[in-house]
């Protein structure tokens, strides 16, 4: 079972705000206990995790800058830029982006081309966008031989988000040239933040037109050109879905539109690359690749270690030779992997009663450690009403030994103790094959769900289970 992520697509070209449509965590992506001095969560009153000596975007506003008439005017100076991108023949805007993290900082530019209609072109890094003729062409540099395809449904933009659940450029330019059916006029820079975000101040400053926004996840400040009415910039922070409301993500955002004529006409030219229906096909690897960033191949040997369980005592995977073992790699923060859970459950529940299939969601890459790290899973575990078993990796050494940089994760190891299959990223048919793979290692050549050991059916699930928390 392998299915790519399309993190490779979204971490760097395709820069969505913080994952907000990605399948899968970056291990780079684990909130780090970087705290900024003086900066409290408006929501929890905490100190936050966010991006090093960031003030909140907020800070210097006065109460003269809040006020409805104020609100009022920067909805008229939204609408007059809106307007503005719409009216052009032409646009073209190059953006820089500065992704501001806990641990780091992350820079990307996006370039961006529009003409008459939906014709637009959109470059970010290794891929690219492109719009003509009635259809949406979306095209990474790698795979080099695909590119996925769609007619056009209302508009480019709307298209894009049909094709992508969940996308959202960091770049204003497309939503304000070309608004998604229902969308609303701050989701131009909302950087998908969960709830969106309202006007909530206006002020002229520094010879610039500046908008306050916020939300229940996010704020920021746009800044506009008086004189073409075109957003120049924005600053944003917020905290994406699936995170602790104590982790923000800032968003440092740099524009420079112009309405000047285009110098090259929008065109695609597909050369050797044939066109696939899903994203999925389009980033699907040869059956013979191993999932990506794995060091270990179908048919080696499996990696082991030593685990810990939630009453304390250890697990030593060495002690399931002889069982198929499943092993699941989450976190509470990522988003990804707490869609995938619930499929695992549902896996694990197919599963019971049949003594030779072990599974375990393996926790990794959190802050916490010792007994606050007990608790933190305990609490999530307890939350959500799962039964399967789990464990926690701490340290992180078993999936190191692995070789993956991102979750969730996932790995069958045969009863031989060799590897069958590895799995990384969200897959919403995690459950069919889980069942395809673990049926090939204990032998079951009937395409249904693994059956259960003979005995253990007899008994109505009374076999012996591998050790861990069930409830």
């Amino acid at each position: 079972m392998r299915t790519s992520p399309t993190t490779g697509l979204f971490g760097t070209a395709l820069v969505l705000s913080a994952s907000m449509c990605a399948s899968v965590c970056a291990q780079s992506d684990t909130p780090a206990p970087t705290r900024m001095a003086g900066q409290v969560d408006q929501v929890t009153g905490a100190p936050s995790m966010g991006p090093k000596s960031m003030p909140l975007p907020s800070a210097g506003w006065g109460d003269a800058d809040r006020t409805e008439s104020a609100c009022k005017r920067g909805a008229a100076v939204l609408e007059a830029a809106q307007k503005a991108y719409q009216a052009a023949k032409n646009l073209t805007d190059h953006t820089e982006l500065t992704i501001a993290m806990p641990d780091g900082e992350q820079n990307e530019v996006i370039d961006m081309s529009f003409g008459t209609g939906d014709e637009m072109l959109i470059k970010m890094g290794s891929l690219q966008i492109v719009s003509t003729g009635g259809t949406v062409y979306f095209v990474p540099d790698q795979p080099a031989d695909k590119y996925l395809s769609k007619k056009i449904e209302g508009n480019a933009n709307a298209t894009l988000i049909a094709m992508l659940p969940g996308f959202s450029l960091p770049a204003p330019a497309l939503a304000m040239r070309q608004p998604a059916a229902g969308s609303k006029i701050t989701d131009a820079f909302a950087m998908g933040a969960k709830g969106g975000v309202a006007i909530k101040g206006f002020r002229e400053y520094d010879g610039k037109q500046e908008i306050l926004v916020g939300g229940t996840a996010a704020e920021g400040v746009v800044s506009f050109d008086s004189k073409t009415n075109f957003i120049t910039g924005f600053n944003m922070q917020m905290t994406p879905d699936g995170l602790p409301a104590t982790v923000r993500i800032g968003f440092i955002v740099k524009c420079a539109p112009s309405a000047e004529a285009l110098k090259t006409p929008i065109s695609f030219d597909a050369g050797k690359r044939v066109s696939v229906a899903k994203l999925e096909d389009l980033f699907t690897p040869p059956a013979d690749e191993p999932a990506p960033g794995i060091t270990v191949k179908d048919g080696q040997a499996a990696p082991l270690g030593v685990l810990t369980m939630l009453d304390g005592k250890t697990l030593d995977l060495a002690s399931l030779k002889g069982k198929v073992v499943v092993i699941d790699f989450w976190a509470t923060w990522c988003g990804p992997c707490r869609k995938g859970l619930p499929l695992l459950q549902t896996f694990a529940d197919q599963m019971k009663g049949n003594d030779k299939v072990a599974i375990y969601a393996v926790n990794v890459w959190e802050q916490q450690k010792g007994d606050e790290l007990t608790k933190k899973v305990t609490d999530f575990w307890t939350k959500q009403a799962f039964t399967m078993n789990v464990a926690m990796d701490p340290e992180a050494k078993l999936i190191m030994q692995y070789g993956f940089q991102g979750i969730p994760a996932c790995i069958i190891i045969g009863a031989d103790g060799m590897l069958v299959s590895s799995h990384m990223g969200y897959d919403p048919e995690m459950v069919s094959k889980l069942t395809t793979d673990v049926n090939k290692a204990l032998g079951v050549k009937d395409a249904g769900a693994a059956a259960p050991d003979s005995k253990a059916a007899d008994s109505k699930g009374s076999g012996t289970k591998a050790p861990g928390l069930t409830k």
